[in-house]
């Protein structure tokens, strides 16, 4: 049988690395982790320890040239590709007075565009599958707005990205579904300097655990778990949805009657 060839953007921290290594424990997977960073990279490679059915792929996103040379590599070492996790991501905190054009639109760029130029240039890809699976990472933070007006935005155009998608490539028998986390512990906030020191990030996270119905933040395995799902053959018949994982948090209000022993 020939392997599942998948590639996952951002793949070598967070949710991404998770992903990698759920996916790289089935044999019949064949993953691809692309990257812009190579100290990342190399942390990853350490941390999963080298594998036959893992690669390491440095490219940007938002670069034309990078997503073109990838879509090279795939095309001559394995001809098509199965899976797409668009991952990569990144968030800058703020409000409308705090973030300026250039920090808006960079953070659209990443987030929005950069899906969109990695997603076209490997369709041709994805077509040859005859059955591939595209999965977007998005946020909760497109329902409803978050620490950062230009990370709301961009992951709402993504749900918007993902729903089109999902129509327009169908008759490839392509599916495109997104998952929307809440909050996750991932390096996420800590490498785009949204909090400078760890211990108030931790202690950021245990008091919004409080507010989550399941009272406990996520985990990158509880993302992984979902998009793992979404790729395999259980989720053929699921196109153009938007999967909010997020303990609840986005249904918590007032109006719902508490429990005794909560």
């Amino acid at each position: 049988m020939d392997k599942r060839v998948i590639v996952i953007t951002g793949g070598s921290s967070g949710i991404g690395l998770q992903t990698v290594r759920q996916l790289a424990a089935e044999e019949n997977n064949h993953i691809i982790s692309f990257s812009r960073s190579e100290e990342k990279m190399r942390k990853a490679l350490k941390e999963i320890g080298e594998k036959d059915n893992i690669n390491y792929f440095g490219g940007d996103i938002t670069k034309k040239d990078d997503c073109q040379k990838f879509a090279q590599y795939v095309e001559a070492n394995y001809g098509k590709l199965h899976g797409l996790v668009n991952n990569a991501g990144i968030i800058t905190n703020g409000g409308i007075e705090m973030i300026d054009y250039e920090t808006w639109k960079y953070n659209l760029e990443v987030n929005l565009n950069g899906v969109y130029l990695f997603t076209r240039c490997v369709l041709p890809l994805l077509r040859k599958a005859q059955g591939a699976s595209v999965v977007n990472v998005s946020s909760v933070a497109s329902f409803k707005p978050g620490r950062s007006i230009a990370y709301s935005v961009s992951k709402a155009g993504l749900d918007m990205l993902t729903e089109f998608l999902a129509g327009d490539l169908a008759p490839y028998k392509i599916r495109v579904n997104s998952v929307n986390p809440g909050l996750v512990v991932t390096p996420l906030h800590l490498d785009n300097k949204i909090f400078d020191k760890k211990a108030e990030y931790e202690e950021m996270l245990n008091k919004s655990a409080e507010k989550y119905p399941l009272r406990r933040i996520g985990k990158p395995g509880d993302i992984a778990n979902l998009i793992e799902f979404l790729l395999s053959d259980k989720a053929s018949w699921i196109t153009g949805s938007i999967m909010k994982i997020d303990g609840g948090v986005t249904i918590s209000n007032d109006l719902i009657p508490p429990k005794e022993n909560n």
